[in-house]
């Protein structure tokens, strides 16, 4: 299903869903993996733990980010899709940051990580019927189906990338992140 079924208006996600092509989801889960298998962790590591001013996530709580903030939306979508009533938790992304631990782990282990979490959010979306997808339920204050959310992990991933190229890569080196 192509993200121009996405209904109802996904309000504040719609800041990561318009960074994702008009494509199907599938095609946009899978490109955003593809994009993962790309980064070179060896050449990212000796910025794991650079932040580009005092208060902002290192490089690796960056990515970690991505990866808790996946499972969030991933577990939400779980709830729409099964037609469970109840309002999901929210989540404080800086108390998530602050105790990520991320600091004695290696950039390589977190990347796995997060393509370990982004092939089972495949799966997940992959098994997901047409029905399932257009599924609602409420975020806090946001009424939203479950094809939002699938575009949503898309476009927070690409909304991190961008971050990473602007302000962590591109002061320090040649280095890349593509997209």
């Amino acid at each position: 299903m192509k993200k121009n079924a996405i209904s109802p208006d996904p309000g504040y996600y719609a800041t990561y869903i318009n960074l994702v092509p008009d494509v199907d989801l599938k095609t946009a889960l899978d490109e955003s993996l593809q994009t993962l298998n790309a980064l070179d962790a060896a050449a990212l590591e000796p910025l794991g733990n650079y932040a580009y001013e005092p208060g902002k996530w290192t490089l690796k709580n960056v990515l970690q980010h991505i990866t808790d903030t996946e499972r969030v939306f991933s577990f939400r979508a779980l709830l729409f899709a099964r037609k469970d009533p109840q309002m999901p938790p929210g989540m404080e992304q800086d108390d998530y940051a602050s105790n990520a631990e991320t600091d004695d782990r290696s950039v390589a282990e977190i990347l796995a990580e997060l393509k370990a979490v982004r092939n089972a959010t495949i799966m997940q979306f992959n098994n997901f019927s047409a029905a399932a997808l257009l599924r609602v339920g409420m975020s806090w204050k946001t009424e939203l189906s479950v094809l939002a959310l699938g575009f949503a992990i898309a476009g927070h991933q690409a909304h991190h990338l961008n971050i990473l190229r602007e302000k962590y890569l591109q002061p320090n080196s040649n280095m890349k992140v593509s997209s």
